[in-house]
C-alpha cells in the first residue's frame, strides 16, 4: 500500500471525526474544524509529493522503481483484451489487431 492510499483513508476518519464533533460537541466545533483543515492540508502536501509514492512496507533498500509488474504482455500488461474495442489480443501483441491502436508500453 502506498502512502498516498493511506493517508486517504485517513482524512476520510479525520472528516468523519471532525463531523461528529461539529454535531454532537458544538462548543468545540471550530477547534475540530481548525485542526481538520490543518491535518488534510498536511496530508495533501505529503500525498503529492515524493513521499506519496512509498510502499508502507518496503524491503530495506527498495524503491518505487523496484517494484515488479505482473506476467503478461510486455511492460506487465496483463490485459487479455485491447481496451478501446475489447477485442481478445494474443499475448505480446503491441497493437490491438482489430483497431490498430497501440496497446502496450511507449
Amino acid at each position: 500500500m502506498l502512502t498516498r492510499t493511506a493517508l486517504s483513508f485517513v482524512n476520510l476518519g479525520v472528516l468523519t471525526a471532525t463531523l461528529v464533533v461539529w454535531f454532537e460537541f458544538p462548543a468545540y466545533s471550530d477547534y475540530a474544524l481548525y485542526a481538520c483543515l490543518a491535518w488534510v492540508g498536511a496530508a495533501f502536501a505529503v500525498m503529492y509529493s515524493r513521499w506519496g509514492d512509498r510502499p508502507i512496507r518496503a524491503a530495506a533498500g527498495a524503491t518505487p522503481g523496484d517494484r515488479k509488474l505482473p506476467a503478461g504482455l510486455p511492460g506487465g500488461t496483463s490485459l487479455g483484451f485491447c481496451i478501446y474495442c475489447a477485442a481478445n489480443l494474443p499475448a505480446g501483441a503491441p497493437r490491438c489487431p482489430e483497431c490498430g491502436r497501440a496497446v502496450g508500453p511507449g
